[in-house]
């Protein structure tokens, strides 16, 4: 089949913005092509042209078609909304956490490439905060970002320095910090860049975390030590900041 026929994709809406008078670019993120940036005609002229579908974190099944010549722009044509989170959009904070976890998810994928378990977790995370009667802990963010970073290749590491890459627990031993640039833990004395000091209960609490399915991390509180290292690393990998991460932060001000 040409790469110019419409063809329909299964997506999550993970950011948009104006364009011209009444036309929105979209991104999406899909398992089949990882990142799309799509031109949604006349998106703005009228609601009835895409049915309101158009809002971040709506899951929806999306008919594209590549753009001309050289364009890294598709073209949306049509829309099916079949998630549209709504009541995620009664509360502030539910609203903020589900914008920001498609900011980073869009911060991590790839464009025209496979992203199946990125737009798994993501689909998920949404859910999530959908369901939720009420703003999930910080610790599910953390895990949201330590996952997302594992499935776009970049795991941190928590039980080995980054440096050395011997265990974090076999001598030397404690103290221990984590480089967000470095995307890792580091013995105290294999630290050169003066990074921030972590404990052994904090490396443990997100290693675990990295692990344990978001469903079971609705509730759970994440141990003293630094609340945002993820977002710092996948911000270091993206080489600009996360907008949505200080609004979140003003509303969830312990985390």
């Amino acid at each position: 089949m040409s790469d110019r026929l419409p063809a329909e994709f299964e997506a999550i809406l993970i950011s948009k913005s104006n364009y011209r008078d009444n036309d929105l670019i979209v991104r999406l993120l899909t398992p089949a092509l990882g990142q799309v940036s799509a031109i949604a005609r006349s998106a703005r002229a009228s609601r009835r042209r895409f049915g309101g579908a158009l809002d971040y974190g709506n899951k929806l099944s999306a008919t594209l078609r590549r753009g001309r010549g050289n364009s890294a722009l598709w073209h949306l044509d049509e829309v099916r909304l079949t998630d549209g989170r709504s009541s995620a959009r009664t509360d502030l904070r539910r609203l903020t956490l589900m914008g920001y976890v498609c900011e980073a998810a869009a911060a991590l994928a790839r464009s025209d490439q496979p992203e199946p378990r990125l737009y798994g977790l993501l689909d998920v995370a949404c859910l999530l905060i959908e369901a939720a009667p009420t703003p999930p802990e910080a610790l599910f963010r953390m895990a949201f970002e330590a996952k997302a970073l594992t499935f776009a290749g970049l795991t941190p590491s928590l039980t080995r320095c980054v440096e050395c890459t011997e265990p974090l627990q076999a001598p030397p031993g404690p103290p221990y910090t984590y480089d967000p640039h470095r995307g890792g833990a580091l013995h105290d004395q294999c630290d050169t860049e003066g990074s921030r000091r972590v404990s052994e209960r904090w490396l443990s609490a997100m290693e675990a975390a990295r692990r344990t399915p978001l469903k079971d991390l609705l509730r759970a509180r994440p141990p003293g030590g630094p609340q945002w290292a993820f977002a710092e690393t996948i911000e270091a990998h993206a080489e600009s900041s996360l907008r949505s991460r200080s609004v979140l932060a003003s509303l969830h001000p312990h985390g």
